[in-house]
């Protein structure tokens, strides 16, 4: 319940943050301060859900941060910030809550938390640094799953060591003073499955380890969105705090159904499976030297099912290479894609045996782990790290079985509802066989599972983001996300004044997006005309074809001051952007879908955005194409209920690089005259805020 008390703490606090920082209050704000703070304290009665939509101006941070602090200290429960971006992660742990904590009296305490994947393990170092060890060569062999096998340089390796030496580095990979490239951070850093946790002989100076301690130890953790979903899908609990003890906020809570998506995904690559499952057994007789309580019996079995499963992989491969027939061709090979998921019997029968293969695989090597933990606690300290690096190499082996499991399984069911998005791609990159086979399965809605392990455990939860309805119909964001639609669900009124700091152009055009060619000519001719006195500008693409086709076109003179994607990193883009805006020179920046939102740009960086077109999903995209049969199948209509409703988000995102504090001005232009000469044009500009509106 919330108190009269806690009311008056909230708004005490609030009022001092103003003050202090010389702030006036925002209608738009406080709202946003008492919608949470009503939904929230109805904790512990009933899992209380807010999901609220705010723009750019509002001041989120505070707002959340003001409403459930107190509510949360109130009732022992921790907080959790799940950000999607790093920038914002690191923005609320370093820049807002520091702010918010000097000058509003709330007294709290906060910690920014990361994945294993994130700090460098020390065992993992000292192997490396062997690099010409048989121990290290096999050990390398199975620690990636997709294969990257970019060469290890030593040198940065040595570098790290030293600067651990001289107190220079704290072990973090977004610590470090330079690029590290992933195949090189993968092989100085674990997972969950491959650390031997308190068996290592580094654990009481285990970087992890030092950061997680102190993590349950503070009121407010900061931590991104895929965190919080691994620790759900562990149970809740092993790296965070019990969902049950927890408020969860989720800044860009848009995110969210997507990448719970890509949790619930699994992915195989046959002959790959095969050759790493074929060096099991010799893995493990290499391991028997230093466990010998591994005994040749064990060995044997092991080695004899990895025959079986392997016999069973060249089967699935004789039924799967039927399917590249039917398949249609891509940049890297060809697909075919299952209609609404379903698989034919041949597949689901191979797929059972497999399945049951990988399961039986997977118990016998579950029954290594113990015998070489025990053989930990008995050997001397020379011989205790070789023996690490076994146990954690029987822990990535016993990972890679369970995923292989899961999607054998997955393709043992004929049909499943709702329905996972299945294909199977062709590649000839790269494979003795001449051609890889690669098995794909996503879900097309995870409402369930986030509802399951999230929505109906949590004690609470707020969901913000710039970008959650459509016209303020949150519809297909509550069908995406799981979260009932009792909930509490509120789009705020921005502090923005749109009509009179922004236009919303949409020109007269020969041509529109149906004809690809021509129109994409047509930009190239226009562009130049719109953006010719504009200092900062950005043009957005839905395309990497269409962009460099209108960069190749567009007027030469024009085309210098031109900053695109692809070319350089985005921060660099960025950053050489705001150089030259700031030398009073025009800069243009080129970009796709990753620069339609997370970009900051105020003033003169950006005083135009232009839209290319309506971005709406790739028509052969297998997730997309497999939730629309689902809907058509059950009466609805894929088009308004997805398709729409997605592109009218990503045009908003996009609008929304323009105006980002109260004083920006500027223009957006879309170059896609659909919007005024289609009727579902009318969804997408009502989606859009207020702005005056020039309409040829």
């Amino acid at each position: 319940m919330l108190t009269e008390a806690l009311k008056e703490e909230i708004q005490t606090a609030y009022s001092r943050l103003l003050e202090e920082k010389g702030y006036r209050a925002r209608h738009c704000q406080k709202s946003m301060i008492a919608e949470i703070a009503r939904t929230l304290g109805n904790v512990p009665e009933d899992n209380s859900v807010c999901v609220v939509e705010a723009g750019t101006g509002t001041g989120k941070t505070i707002a959340y941060a003001m409403a459930s602090i107190p509510i949360a200290k109130q009732l022992k429960k921790k907080i959790v910030i799940a950000t999607a971006t790093v920038a914002l992660q690191e923005q609320i742990v370093y820049q807002d809550l520091p702010d918010i904590r000097l000058h509003s009296g709330l007294e709290f305490s906060f910690a920014l938390a990361k994945g294993r994947r994130r700090y460098l393990c020390l065992s993992r170092l000292d192997l490396a640094l062997q690099d010409s060890s048989q121990v290290n060569q096999t050990f390398s062999f199975f620690e990636n799953a997709d294969g990257d096998s970019d060469q290890v340089d030593s040198a940065i390796f040595d570098s790290m060591l030293t600067a651990l030496g001289k107190g220079e580095w704290d072990g973090e990979r977004d610590s470090w003073p330079e690029e590290i490239n992933h195949a090189t951070w993968a092989r100085v850093s674990t997972d969950h499955a491959q650390c031997t946790h308190r068996q290592c002989s580094h654990y009481e100076n285990c970087y992890f380890y030092r950061a997680r301690e102190n993590i349950h130890r503070v009121d407010c953790i900061v931590t991104n969105q895929d965190l919080v979903l691994s620790d759900l899908m562990m149970g809740g609990g092993a790296v965070l705090p019990d969902p049950e003890d927890t408020i969860y906020i989720f800044d860009e809570g848009h995110h969210l159904p997507e990448k719970a998506g890509n949790h619930f995904s699994h992915f195989l690559a046959l002959y790959s499976t095969k050759t790493w499952l074929q060096q099991i057994p010799t893995s493990l007789k290499l391991a028997s030297a230093e466990v010998p309580a591994v005994g040749s019996g064990l060995i044997n079995d092991i080695d004899n099912m990895v025959q079986q499963a392997s016999q069973r992989l060249d089967d699935a491969a004789q039924v799967l290479q039927l399917l590249k027939v039917d398949a249609e061709e891509q940049d890297d090979g060809w697909r075919y894609r299952f209609t609404r998921g379903r698989v034919g019997n041949d597949i689901t029968e191979v797929s059972k045996q497999l399945a049951n293969s990988f399961e039986r695989l997977d118990d016998l090597v579950d029954r290594v782990l113990p015998l070489v933990e025990t053989t930990l606690e008995d050997v001397s300290a020379a011989q205790r790290e070789s023996v690490e690096y076994w146990l954690s190499l029987v822990g990535s082996i016993s990972t890679r079985l369970s995923a292989a499991a899961e999607l054998w399984h997955n393709f043992s069911v004929a049909e499943h509802s709702p329905p996972y998005a299945r294909w199977v791609g062709f590649s000839t990159q790269g494979q003795a066989e001449g051609m890889e086979i690669q098995l794909s399965c996503h879900p097309v809605s995870v409402a369930d599972e986030l509802f399951e392990r999230l929505w109906s455990r949590c004690a609470g939860a707020v969901l913000t983001s710039a970008t959650l309805s459509v016209a303020r119909d949150f519809s297909s964001f509550q069908s995406k996300s799981g979260i009932p639609p009792e909930m509490v669900f509120t789009s705020l009124a921005s502090p923005f004044r749109y009509q009179e700091q922004a236009v919303l152009a949409v020109p007269k055009m020969r041509t529109d997006p149906g004809q690809a060619d021509q129109h994409t000519q047509e930009i190239a001719e226009l562009i130049p005309g719109l953006l010719d006195k504009e200092i900062g500008a950005l043009v957005l693409f839905t395309s990497w074809r269409q962009m460099l086709r209108v960069f190749d076109d567009v007027d030469e003179a024009f085309r210098e001051r031109i900053l695109m994607q692809g070319e350089l990193s985005k921060m660099e883009i960025l950053g050489r952007h705001r150089d030259a805006v700031d030398r009073g020179e025009a800069s243009c920046i080129f970009g796709l879908a990753s620069f339609s939102e997370g970009v900051d740009l105020p003033g003169d960086y950006c005083r135009h955005v232009v839209i290319a077109k309506i971005p709406f999903s790739v028509p052969d995209d297998p997730v997309d194409a497999t939730l629309s049969e689902w809907i058509e199948e059950k009466g609805g209509n894929s088009f308004y209920e997805v398709m729409l409703p997605n592109a009218a988000l990503r045009v908003v995102q996009a609008a929304g690089r323009l105006l980002r504090t109260e004083t920006d001005e500027g223009t957006v232009t879309i170059l896609d005259r659909r919007v005024v000469s289609k009727s579902y044009g009318k969804v997408i500009l009502n989606s859009l805020p207020p702005f005056a509106r020039e309409i040829s």
